[in-house]
Protein backbone atom coordinates (compact mmCIF):
# COMPACT_ATOMS: atom_id res chain seq x y z
CA UNK A 1 0.00 0.00 0.00
CA UNK A 2 2.81 2.54 1.06
CA UNK A 3 5.00 1.39 -1.91
CA UNK A 4 2.82 1.06 -5.16
CA UNK A 5 -0.47 2.78 -3.66
CA UNK A 6 -3.60 1.09 -2.88
CA UNK A 7 -5.56 0.31 -5.83
CA UNK A 8 -1.89 -1.59 -7.28
CA UNK A 9 -1.92 -3.65 -3.63
CA UNK A 10 -5.65 -4.98 -4.28
CA UNK A 11 -4.67 -5.75 -7.68
CA UNK A 12 -1.68 -7.81 -6.75
CA UNK A 13 -3.62 -10.05 -4.64
CA UNK A 14 -6.46 -10.24 -7.24
CA UNK A 15 -8.87 -7.43 -6.18
CA UNK A 16 -10.79 -6.07 -3.03
CA UNK A 17 -13.13 -9.67 -3.44
CA UNK A 18 -9.74 -11.91 -2.93
CA UNK A 19 -8.55 -10.04 -0.31
CA UNK A 20 -11.35 -10.20 1.91
CA UNK A 21 -11.81 -13.83 0.36
CA UNK A 22 -14.51 -16.00 1.05
CA UNK A 23 -17.23 -16.92 3.84
CA UNK A 24 -19.20 -14.12 5.16
CA UNK A 25 -20.29 -11.45 3.30
CA UNK A 26 -18.81 -8.10 3.90
CA UNK A 27 -17.44 -5.12 1.78
CA UNK A 28 -15.41 -3.97 4.63
CA UNK A 29 -11.62 -3.76 5.84
CA UNK A 30 -10.50 -2.34 8.56
CA UNK A 31 -6.49 -1.61 9.30
CA UNK A 32 -5.08 -0.62 12.88
CA UNK A 33 -1.75 -0.11 13.65
CA UNK A 34 -0.26 0.94 16.80
CA UNK A 35 3.82 1.69 17.41
CA UNK A 36 6.03 3.37 19.57
CA UNK A 37 9.61 5.41 18.58
CA UNK A 38 11.35 4.35 21.60
CA UNK A 39 14.15 6.83 20.74
CA UNK A 40 11.48 9.90 21.20
CA UNK A 41 8.56 7.75 22.91
CA UNK A 42 5.70 8.72 20.64
CA UNK A 43 3.11 6.67 20.20
CA UNK A 44 1.56 6.52 16.63
CA UNK A 45 -1.82 5.27 15.94
CA UNK A 46 -3.10 4.43 12.25
CA UNK A 47 -6.08 3.32 11.09
CA UNK A 48 -7.57 3.04 7.85
CA UNK A 49 -11.28 1.82 7.10
CA UNK A 50 -11.53 0.61 2.69
CA UNK A 51 -14.77 0.16 1.01
CA UNK A 52 -15.17 -2.66 -1.93
CA UNK A 53 -17.84 -3.30 -4.19
CA UNK A 54 -19.07 -5.91 -6.19
CA UNK A 55 -16.87 -4.50 -9.17
CA UNK A 56 -13.64 -5.11 -6.88
CA UNK A 57 -13.51 -0.79 -6.86
CA UNK A 58 -12.42 0.40 -3.53
CA UNK A 59 -12.56 3.09 -1.44
CA UNK A 60 -11.03 5.00 1.58
CA UNK A 61 -14.03 5.24 4.14
CA UNK A 62 -12.16 6.62 6.74
CA UNK A 63 -8.26 6.83 6.90
CA UNK A 64 -6.30 8.72 10.94
CA UNK A 65 -3.30 9.15 11.63
CA UNK A 66 -2.51 10.28 15.94
CA UNK A 67 0.63 10.93 17.35
CA UNK A 68 0.71 11.02 21.32
CA UNK A 69 3.64 13.29 22.48
CA UNK A 70 3.48 13.16 26.28
CA UNK A 71 0.14 14.39 27.26
CA UNK A 72 -0.22 15.60 23.68
CA UNK A 73 -2.41 14.32 20.80
CA UNK A 74 -1.30 15.44 17.19
CA UNK A 75 -3.81 14.41 14.57
CA UNK A 76 -1.94 14.30 11.15
CA UNK A 77 -4.54 12.70 9.09
CA UNK A 78 -7.98 13.01 9.68
CA UNK A 79 -10.21 11.83 6.65
CA UNK A 80 -13.75 10.84 5.97
CA UNK A 81 -14.73 9.57 2.49
CA UNK A 82 -12.73 12.37 1.25
CA UNK A 83 -13.07 15.10 3.15
CA UNK A 84 -10.99 16.53 5.92
CA UNK A 85 -7.09 17.25 6.49
CA UNK A 86 -3.66 16.00 6.36
CA UNK A 87 -1.69 18.31 8.35
CA UNK A 88 1.84 18.83 9.75
CA UNK A 89 2.83 19.03 13.88
CA UNK A 90 2.00 23.02 13.56
CA UNK A 91 -1.71 22.01 12.05
CA UNK A 92 -0.43 23.63 8.42
CA UNK A 93 -1.90 21.36 5.59
CA UNK A 94 0.65 19.27 4.43
CA UNK A 95 -1.12 18.58 1.26
CA UNK A 96 -5.09 18.09 -0.40
CA UNK A 97 -6.97 15.01 0.62
CA UNK A 98 -6.05 12.64 -1.81
CA UNK A 99 -8.97 10.50 -4.07
CA UNK A 100 -10.92 7.96 -2.97
CA UNK A 101 -9.10 5.08 -3.74
CA UNK A 102 -5.75 6.27 -1.96
CA UNK A 103 -4.26 6.49 1.10
CA UNK A 104 -2.51 9.35 2.63
CA UNK A 105 0.24 7.02 3.39
CA UNK A 106 0.98 6.53 -0.60
CA UNK A 107 1.89 10.01 -0.89
CA UNK A 108 6.03 10.94 0.28
CA UNK A 109 5.94 14.49 1.27
CA UNK A 110 8.88 15.72 1.92
CA UNK A 111 8.89 17.35 6.03
CA UNK A 112 5.71 15.72 6.71
CA UNK A 113 5.93 13.87 9.59
CA UNK A 114 3.83 11.07 8.34
CA UNK A 115 6.43 9.88 5.71
CA UNK A 116 8.31 8.81 8.91
CA UNK A 117 5.14 6.11 9.14
CA UNK A 118 5.49 5.41 5.53
CA UNK A 119 8.77 4.68 5.70
CA UNK A 120 8.36 2.33 8.73
CA UNK A 121 5.82 0.17 7.43
CA UNK A 122 7.42 0.25 3.45
CA UNK A 123 10.55 -1.47 5.64
CA UNK A 124 8.74 -4.39 6.34
CA UNK A 125 9.73 -8.03 5.25
CA UNK A 126 7.77 -10.90 4.19
CA UNK A 127 9.43 -14.15 3.33
CA UNK A 128 8.64 -17.26 1.85
CA UNK A 129 11.76 -18.51 0.41
CA UNK A 130 11.72 -21.18 -2.34
CA UNK A 131 15.14 -22.91 -3.12
CA UNK A 132 14.39 -23.61 -6.97
CA UNK A 133 14.05 -18.98 -7.35
CA UNK A 134 16.92 -18.89 -5.31
CA UNK A 135 19.65 -20.59 -7.11
CA UNK A 136 19.35 -18.79 -10.00
CA UNK A 137 22.72 -16.31 -10.81
CA UNK A 138 21.97 -12.80 -10.29
CA UNK A 139 22.99 -9.77 -11.62
CA UNK A 140 25.74 -8.39 -9.93
CA UNK A 141 23.96 -5.41 -8.61
CA UNK A 142 23.90 -4.21 -4.74
CA UNK A 143 20.96 -4.95 -2.96
CA UNK A 144 19.39 -3.00 -0.03
CA UNK A 145 17.15 -6.32 1.01
CA UNK A 146 16.51 -9.77 0.42
CA UNK A 147 13.40 -10.36 -1.71
CA UNK A 148 10.32 -12.09 -0.44
CA UNK A 149 11.52 -15.63 -2.54
CA UNK A 150 14.93 -14.80 -2.16
CA UNK A 151 15.56 -14.73 -5.63
CA UNK A 152 18.77 -12.52 -5.39
CA UNK A 153 20.07 -14.22 -3.01
CA UNK A 154 23.40 -14.55 -4.48
CA UNK A 155 23.42 -10.88 -5.45
CA UNK A 156 22.29 -10.43 -2.17
CA UNK A 157 25.45 -12.41 -0.37
CA UNK A 158 27.92 -10.49 -2.45
CA UNK A 159 26.71 -7.33 -1.23
CA UNK A 160 27.15 -8.12 2.27
CA UNK A 161 30.46 -9.99 1.74
CA UNK A 162 31.72 -6.87 -0.30
CA UNK A 163 30.25 -3.88 2.02
CA UNK A 164 29.53 -5.51 5.49
CA UNK A 165 32.38 -8.04 5.88
CA UNK A 166 31.98 -8.14 9.76
CA UNK A 167 28.24 -9.03 9.23
CA UNK A 168 29.43 -11.33 6.73
CA UNK A 169 31.85 -13.53 8.44
CA UNK A 170 29.51 -13.57 11.47
CA UNK A 171 27.60 -15.44 9.27
CA UNK A 172 30.07 -17.96 7.52
CA UNK A 173 31.63 -18.60 10.91
CA UNK A 174 28.31 -19.53 12.24
CA UNK A 175 27.23 -21.69 8.68
CA UNK A 176 30.87 -23.29 9.40
CA UNK A 177 30.27 -24.01 13.06
CA UNK A 178 26.70 -25.75 11.88
CA UNK A 179 27.79 -27.58 8.96
CA UNK A 180 31.09 -29.64 9.79
CA UNK A 181 32.40 -30.24 5.86
CA UNK A 182 31.81 -26.54 5.09
CA UNK A 183 35.34 -24.37 4.47
CA UNK A 184 33.71 -21.21 3.01
CA UNK A 185 30.55 -19.41 1.63
CA UNK A 186 32.41 -18.05 -1.88
CA UNK A 187 30.66 -15.27 -4.02
CA UNK A 188 32.47 -15.43 -7.39
CA UNK A 189 31.84 -12.61 -9.82
CA UNK A 190 31.77 -13.96 -13.65
CA UNK A 191 30.73 -11.25 -16.12
CA UNK A 192 29.30 -9.59 -14.16
CA UNK A 193 26.91 -12.16 -12.78
CA UNK A 194 26.79 -12.92 -9.01
CA UNK A 195 26.24 -17.25 -8.13
CA UNK A 196 27.19 -18.14 -4.65
CA UNK A 197 29.00 -21.41 -4.03
CA UNK A 198 30.80 -23.33 -1.14
CA UNK A 199 33.90 -25.04 -0.57
CA UNK A 200 34.01 -27.73 1.74
CA UNK A 201 37.03 -29.65 3.18
CA UNK A 202 37.27 -32.95 1.22
CA UNK A 203 36.24 -31.96 -1.93
CA UNK A 204 38.43 -30.62 -4.96
CA UNK A 205 36.11 -28.00 -6.37
CA UNK A 206 33.99 -26.00 -4.95
CA UNK A 207 29.83 -26.84 -4.81
CA UNK A 208 27.76 -24.23 -7.43
CA UNK A 209 25.23 -22.97 -5.44
CA UNK A 210 22.47 -25.08 -8.20
CA UNK A 211 23.79 -28.55 -6.82
CA UNK A 212 23.83 -26.69 -2.84
CA UNK A 213 21.27 -29.03 -1.29
CA UNK A 214 17.66 -27.03 -0.81
CA UNK A 215 18.42 -27.27 3.08
CA UNK A 216 21.92 -25.88 3.02
CA UNK A 217 20.57 -23.00 1.00
CA UNK A 218 17.68 -22.18 2.70
CA UNK A 219 19.53 -22.37 6.27
CA UNK A 220 22.49 -19.36 4.75
CA UNK A 221 19.26 -17.51 3.97
CA UNK A 222 18.00 -17.42 7.30
CA UNK A 223 21.14 -16.50 8.81
CA UNK A 224 22.03 -13.61 5.95
CA UNK A 225 18.82 -12.27 7.81
CA UNK A 226 19.62 -12.91 11.08
CA UNK A 227 22.99 -11.10 10.37
CA UNK A 228 21.92 -8.54 8.15
CA UNK A 229 23.31 -5.08 9.35
CA UNK A 230 20.87 -2.86 10.88
CA UNK A 231 20.67 -0.42 7.81
CA UNK A 232 19.24 -3.26 5.53
CA UNK A 233 17.57 -4.95 8.16
CA UNK A 234 13.81 -4.62 8.97
CA UNK A 235 11.90 -3.54 12.38
CA UNK A 236 8.98 -5.92 11.14
CA UNK A 237 9.86 -9.47 9.66
CA UNK A 238 7.08 -12.04 8.23
CA UNK A 239 8.43 -15.69 7.84
CA UNK A 240 6.23 -18.29 6.03
CA UNK A 241 6.86 -21.95 7.40
CA UNK A 242 10.52 -21.78 7.94
CA UNK A 243 10.63 -25.12 8.58
CA UNK A 244 10.16 -25.78 5.02
CA UNK A 245 13.18 -27.61 3.53
CA UNK A 246 15.15 -27.44 6.87
CA UNK A 247 16.42 -30.83 9.67
CA UNK A 248 14.48 -30.18 12.93
CA UNK A 249 18.04 -30.06 14.65
CA UNK A 250 18.87 -27.19 12.16
CA UNK A 251 15.60 -25.46 12.79
CA UNK A 252 16.13 -25.59 16.58
CA UNK A 253 19.86 -23.85 16.04
CA UNK A 254 18.07 -21.65 13.71
CA UNK A 255 15.69 -20.64 16.26
CA UNK A 256 18.27 -20.31 18.97
CA UNK A 257 20.55 -18.08 16.84
CA UNK A 258 17.93 -16.19 16.38
CA UNK A 259 16.83 -15.61 20.09
CA UNK A 260 19.95 -14.97 20.85
CA UNK A 261 20.67 -12.19 18.64
CA UNK A 262 17.23 -10.58 19.26
CA UNK A 263 18.48 -10.70 23.13
CA UNK A 264 21.56 -9.25 21.87
CA UNK A 265 19.97 -6.25 20.44
CA UNK A 266 17.71 -5.78 23.15
CA UNK A 267 14.62 -2.96 22.36
CA UNK A 268 16.37 -2.44 18.82
CA UNK A 269 15.59 -6.41 17.95
CA UNK A 270 13.14 -6.87 15.14
CA UNK A 271 9.45 -7.93 15.89
CA UNK A 272 9.45 -11.34 14.24
CA UNK A 273 6.06 -13.32 13.18
CA UNK A 274 6.49 -17.00 12.19
CA UNK A 275 3.54 -19.00 10.61
CA UNK A 276 4.35 -22.87 11.58
CA UNK A 277 3.19 -26.35 11.39
CA UNK A 278 6.25 -27.48 12.91
CA UNK A 279 5.91 -29.09 16.40
CA UNK A 280 9.82 -29.03 16.42
CA UNK A 281 9.83 -25.12 15.74
CA UNK A 282 6.77 -24.42 18.35
CA UNK A 283 8.63 -26.43 21.27
CA UNK A 284 11.07 -23.70 20.54
CA UNK A 285 9.50 -21.35 22.15
CA UNK A 286 6.81 -19.91 25.38
CA UNK A 287 3.32 -20.39 25.85
CA UNK A 288 3.49 -16.42 25.71
CA UNK A 289 4.93 -16.36 22.16
CA UNK A 290 1.68 -18.31 20.36
CA UNK A 291 -0.85 -17.16 18.57
CA UNK A 292 -3.22 -20.38 17.20
CA UNK A 293 -5.12 -20.01 14.01
CA UNK A 294 -7.94 -22.14 13.54
CA UNK A 295 -10.47 -22.24 10.39
CA UNK A 296 -14.33 -22.32 11.12
CA UNK A 297 -16.86 -21.85 8.70
CA UNK A 298 -15.22 -19.57 6.36
CA UNK A 299 -13.87 -17.53 8.68
CA UNK A 300 -9.87 -17.38 10.28
CA UNK A 301 -10.67 -17.12 14.16
CA UNK A 302 -7.22 -16.48 16.62
CA UNK A 303 -6.69 -17.42 19.66
CA UNK A 304 -4.16 -16.76 22.66
CA UNK A 305 -3.38 -20.09 25.00
CA UNK A 306 -1.35 -18.04 26.86
CA UNK A 307 -4.83 -16.99 28.97
CA UNK A 308 -4.97 -21.39 29.62
CA UNK A 309 -3.21 -21.97 33.41
CA UNK A 310 -3.62 -25.67 33.06
CA UNK A 311 -1.58 -25.80 29.66
CA UNK A 312 0.72 -23.60 31.57
CA UNK A 313 0.70 -25.91 34.76
CA UNK A 314 1.18 -29.02 32.28
CA UNK A 315 4.38 -27.35 30.58
CA UNK A 316 5.79 -26.56 34.01
CA UNK A 317 5.24 -29.88 35.38
CA UNK A 318 7.14 -31.32 32.17
CA UNK A 319 4.87 -33.58 31.28
CA UNK A 320 4.32 -32.63 27.53
CA UNK A 321 6.69 -29.91 25.29
CA UNK A 322 4.62 -27.28 23.24
CA UNK A 323 4.93 -29.00 20.19
CA UNK A 324 3.15 -32.25 21.45
CA UNK A 325 -0.02 -29.85 22.94
CA UNK A 326 -0.27 -27.95 19.66
CA UNK A 327 -0.01 -31.44 17.56
CA UNK A 328 -2.47 -32.56 20.36
CA UNK A 329 -5.01 -29.67 19.70
CA UNK A 330 -4.85 -28.41 22.88
CA UNK A 331 -3.88 -24.83 22.01
CA UNK A 332 -6.83 -24.17 19.74
CA UNK A 333 -10.24 -22.64 21.26
CA UNK A 334 -13.25 -24.34 20.58
CA UNK A 335 -15.03 -20.93 18.80
CA UNK A 336 -18.34 -22.51 17.70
Amino acid sequence: MVTNGLQQAFLDRGGFSEVIWKGKHTNRIILQLSATNDDTNEIYDYGITILGSATDAIAVEEERLVVKAGNQAITLIDLNNCQGKVTHWDGSIAFSPPGPGHSALEFNVPGWAGTDVQAFVASWRFYHLLPALMKQPNTATNQTFLTENGDNFSSWLLTLRTNYPEEFRMLEQAATDIFPDLDAVLTPLTQFIASASSREKHLHHPIPLRHMSDGEVTFLAWLSLIFAPENLGSSFLCAEEPENHLHPHLLEILVELLLQHQNGLGTQAAQVIITTHSPYLIDRFNLDDLIVADKWEGATPCTSPASKEHLRKLLERGELGLGNLWFAGALSEDVR
